[in-house]
């Protein structure tokens, strides 16, 4: 009998330990209760973000933590972004917290993207249906998605990311820049055109003061720009864009923005973005130019050159009078 008592006590003692144990792992303290930003990098490793929950106090065992990732079949479901976690939080709210997914999501914009790939990029990052996809196409200014990497609320407005991208370029836009256009006497917005063609015409940042250089250059001697980007852009227009009369043989959510230039085209495509037919710049951007591009605008390298291409290995080679410029395509590109 005494043997049967002491057992079931035992047992009673093991009982009444697993479940404080079980309360106090899937029962976050009652304290610190208030939500906590918590983002997470991106390409940031699933063990990192556990170690970082554990490290910081939202998380008491990783032990626990990881059990309920495999059993609920969350096990590479935490994505990175942003989230509001509490430290009142249990294991498993936290880690359901967490595989739902975030509140706001990184978006990558990357320089010399045409308004409607950038676009085609937030609907991907924040699964926009296409009818606000089309409406960001459409309140969005060509030029002005300033190309960075971004938090943005999952259920944010077209209108609100706009705002959000229009912002940090107007932020980027520094009274540095704004100075060194007004030496040159370059209004900013004809400076966005031209960074706009640096960008796509560009073999890297290092090469985009010299093309800054070339362009001024043409436009103080009147001369035809002749940037092929002006044709792909010009042609992508006509083809892809909301008002083109093409969609169904080129429709927008599928479409290259920037086509290959079949030999011979790049005169005949009647466009005022055509510079190999206008005697100007064109008359809005072609894409959202980055900083380097912008700020090779305000600052350009000093070059009595006039024409330059890029060899097989994106390196620039500029001359001074189409004769060298002949050359340079006969050494360079044939």
């Amino acid at each position: 009998m005494k043997i049967l008592k002491a057992f079931l006590l035992l047992v009673f003692a093991l009982l009444a330990g697993f479940s404080f144990w079980f309360y106090r792992e899937f029962s976050g303290p009652a304290k610190e209760a208030q939500n906590q930003r918590f983002v997470i990098s991106l390409d940031t490793k699933e063990e990192e973000v556990i170690e970082r929950l554990y490290s910081e106090g939202f998380l008491k065992n990783k032990t626990i933590f990881n059990l309920i990732l495999d059993f609920k079949g969350w096990r590479g479901k935490i994505e990175p972004g942003a989230y509001y976690l509490s430290k009142a939080m249990n294991a498993y709210e936290l880690a359901g917290t967490l595989a739902y997914g975030p509140v706001q999501k990184w978006v990558v914009i990357p320089p010399g993207k045409r308004k409607e790939q950038t676009a085609l990029i937030l609907k991907k990052a924040l699964n926009w249906p296409d009818d606000m996809t089309i409406n960001f196409i459409t309140v969005a200014e060509e030029g002005y998605l300033f190309p960075d990497t971004y938090l943005i609320n999952t259920d944010a407005t077209p209108e609100e990311v706009f705002k959000k991208l229009k912002g940090n370029f107007n932020e980027k836009f520094s009274a540095e820049i704004q100075q060194g256009l007004l030496l040159k006497n370059i209004r900013n917005d004809t400076a966005i055109k031209i960074a706009s063609l640096i960008e796509r015409e560009s073999g890297g940042d290092s090469d985009k003061p010299i093309i800054a250089g070339i362009i001024l250059n043409r436009i103080k001697k009147e001369m035809r720009l002749e940037i092929d980007a002006t044709v792909q852009y010009a042609l992508a227009t006509e083809n892809c864009s909301l008002s083109s009369k093409n969609t169904e043989s080129h429709p927008l959510f599928e479409c290259d923005f920037w086509p290959k230039l079949p030999s011979g085209l790049v005169r005949k495509v009647d466009s005022p973005f055509n510079t190999y037919r206008i005697d100007a710049l064109p008359p809005a951007p072609i894409c959202s130019p980055g900083l380097a591009s912008i700020k090779a605008v305000a600052f350009p390298a000093e070059t009595e050159a006039f024409y330059y291409l890029h060899s097989q290995d994106r390196q620039i080679h500029t001359a001074e009078t189409y004769e060298e410029h002949k050359e340079n395509i006969k050494e360079y590109l044939d």
